[in-house]
């Protein structure tokens, strides 16, 4: 791995740690065992590692997203599977990193927000429509509605102030709204298919 790579890398490890704010670019160059000069040779600043950290975040949700539609048989098996990759990402996230984003590193969360309303807004419209098609889903469902409505489901899922992190742990929180979301949209065909998948 390259040194720039192993910057990014470990910086992640930190940030989804601690949060970002409480990171220092010490920290980093510490936990790495280089020199700080050495990190401000790849990023001008604390700003420039986190925005190319969000690009590396948003290549590697497009890659999982990719794997899920070629790997799944059908809408339901594929929320499954993602089901199983939130709780290994929401796992090590610091909830505080989602909101020092947003507050302190604006150029970042413009990219995060244009990811969102472009990419994964996209992605879930397909999937609700795909799951219509396959019977799976409600025929009558307002796909634009509830695309939105998921989005800011997992945004708010975030929130500390919603859900405070000494009350609850951020896996519950996404898996239970993502569980709410799906049971409201289940045909029995559907719901059989997933209940299936969760045993």
């Amino acid at each position: 791995m390259e040194i720039k790579e192993r910057i990014i890398a470990k910086a992640r490890e930190q940030f989804f740690r601690y949060g970002i704010k409480s990171v220092t670019m010490d920290d980093i160059a510490s936990e790495l065992g280089i020199s700080k000069k050495t990190i401000y040779q790849h990023f001008e600043d604390k700003d420039e590692l986190v925005y190319q950290l969000m690009l590396t975040e948003i290549a590697t949700d497009k890659y999982e997203w990719s794997e899920l539609n070629k790997g799944s048989s059908n809408v339901v098996e594929k929320t499954m599977k993602s089901m199983d990759l939130c709780k290994d990402s929401f796992n090590e996230i610091n909830p505080s990193a989602f909101f020092d984003i947003k507050k302190y590193h604006p150029r970042t969360w413009k990219l995060f927000q244009e990811h969102k309303e472009k990419f994964v807004l996209e992605m879930i419209q397909k999937d609700l429509i795909e799951g219509v098609e396959q019977g799976y889903f409600r025929a009558d469902i307002k796909v634009d509605i509830l695309a939105r409505m998921r989005l800011e489901q997992v945004e708010m899922g975030f929130d500390p102030n919603i859900f405070p992190p000494s009350k609850f742990k951020i896996v519950d929180v996404q898996l239970t709204l993502l569980d709410h979301f799906m049971r409201g949209m289940l045909t029995e065909k559907g719901l059989e298919i997933y209940q299936h998948y969760q045993l």
